[in-house]
């Protein structure tokens, strides 16, 4: 990733405080999750999630914070999602991931020559012939099982439907979406001056190809795969540009499995998809801690407040994120986390708050479910777009 200006200097030249909201990556369970976050957030403030500088999504992250910076709100995205809708946001069911058959059919057609290699060297009485012909058989498998190109056309459609720019240089808001160059080994910032080739859709895209389960994204005669691989949230690309305050919004945590145990029995007990979950939670979560402590030691100067989900709450990942009601749940889940946190963290997070021009509303006084209300047509969502959009104008105004 091409080096910024440091922050010191692009917080000089400005007089506002810029506030920024990074959306770690986390999966679609992940993403979900942050809706809820996000909902929780809109009315815990006196500035709309909307009325934020600048937004960095990697993984799912980035599908989160793409809509965010093409002026989608979260009470839209909110209700869209814990909605049984047949048509999230206006849009027919599109199958965002796809079998990727052709990459498939196209290697098998090397099978036959690999095993007669195989075969071959043990009739030779060759004693590494099994063990060859298992490495071999690996080729066989394509870059990835699945092909994630579908998330690209949903966006660009949804742009193109709402009359919304799929350009970064078109947005009103500043965004940055984080892939990892295969080739390279190195984080690619779409959205960046010299990273605007591509288009929004297709960064969002190249962020969310977790590797092994997507194949990479091709963009550019290069190879992109998930932006988590490098770093799960990027919160030194918000503060490189200038950030004073940045929410970060993390959904990766490992489960703090007790004695008697949230999960019922000890994690090695429940099975290889159990241990290597909890191993990356583990692997992503380190670093993340890494991270938030270097930032504070090199940037004491920039707020950072961090929300994440309880290390106790397993229910939320167990279930099937792609049945309505899992969503719904999940979105919950989300808004509760963040209230929980808000409402731990009072007296401190006012503080920071106030501190960079933002009121903090009594967490106390919320509910634990958000009210929902229905987007369906064009015209509501505009008109719903328009109120919140006032509404925090006037709130903005009285204080």
């Amino acid at each position: 990733m091409k080096r910024s200006p440091p922050a010191s200097t692009v917080r000089r030249l400005k007089s506002k405080r810029k506030v920024a909201l990074v959306c770690a990556g986390g999966g679609v369970t992940g993403a979900v999750y942050e809706i809820g976050c996000l909902r929780a957030i809109e009315d815990l403030l006196d500035r709309s999630v909307l009325d934020f500088d600048s937004f960095v999504g990697v993984s799912g992250g980035a599908f989160v914070a793409s809509l965010l910076a093409n002026g989608i709100s979260p009470a839209e995205i909110y209700s869209e999602v814990t909605a049984p809708a047949r048509y999230p946001l206006g849009l027919a069911e599109a199958p965002l991931f796809r079998l990727g058959l052709g990459d498939v059919l196209k290697r098998m057609r090397r099978a036959p020559g690999l095993i007669g290699e195989a075969v071959a060297s043990l009739a030779r009485g060759e004693s590494r012939g099994l063990s060859d012909t298992a490495v071999s058989l690996l080729e066989l498998l394509p870059a990835g099982l699945l092909d994630n190109s579908g998330v690209q056309e949903w966006l660009a459609r949804l742009w193109t439907e709402r009359g919304l720019p799929d350009r970064f240089d078109a947005l009103q808001r500043e965004l940055f979406i984080v892939a990892v160059d295969l080739d390279s080994g190195e984080a690619v910032a779409f959205g960046e001056a010299e990273q605007r080739n591509v288009s929004v859709s297709q960064a969002v895209q190249a962020s969310t190809a977790l590797p092994g389960l997507y194949r990479p994204v091709r963009l550019g005669g290069r190879d992109f795969v998930d932006g988590a691989v490098k770093k799960t949230a990027h919160i030194n690309l918000a503060i490189a540009h200038g950030a004073d305050l940045v929410i970060c919004i993390n959904p990766l945590v490992p489960i703090l499995n007790t004695k008697d145990g949230p999960i019922g029995a000890p994690i090695g007990d429940k099975g290889i998809s159990y241990v290597l979950d909890q191993v990356l939670r583990i692997m992503l979560h380190g670093r993340m801690q890494y991270g938030m402590e270097r930032y504070a030691a090199e940037h004491p100067e920039v707020d950072i407040l961090l929300i994440e989900p309880s290390r106790h709450d397993t229910q939320m990942f167990d279930y099937h994120i792609m049945r309505y009601g899992a969503r719904r749940i999940v979105a919950e889940r989300g808004y509760r986390s963040a209230l929980h946190t808000f409402r731990e963290n009072r007296s401190r997070y006012a503080r920071v708050l106030r501190k960079n021009g933002i009121a903090l509303h009594d967490p106390a006084r919320l509910p634990d479910t958000p009210e929902t209300a229905p987007f369906r047509s064009a015209s509501a969502r505009s008109l719903g777009s328009s109120l919140d959009y006032l509404d925090g104008r006037l709130k903005a105004g009285r204080g």
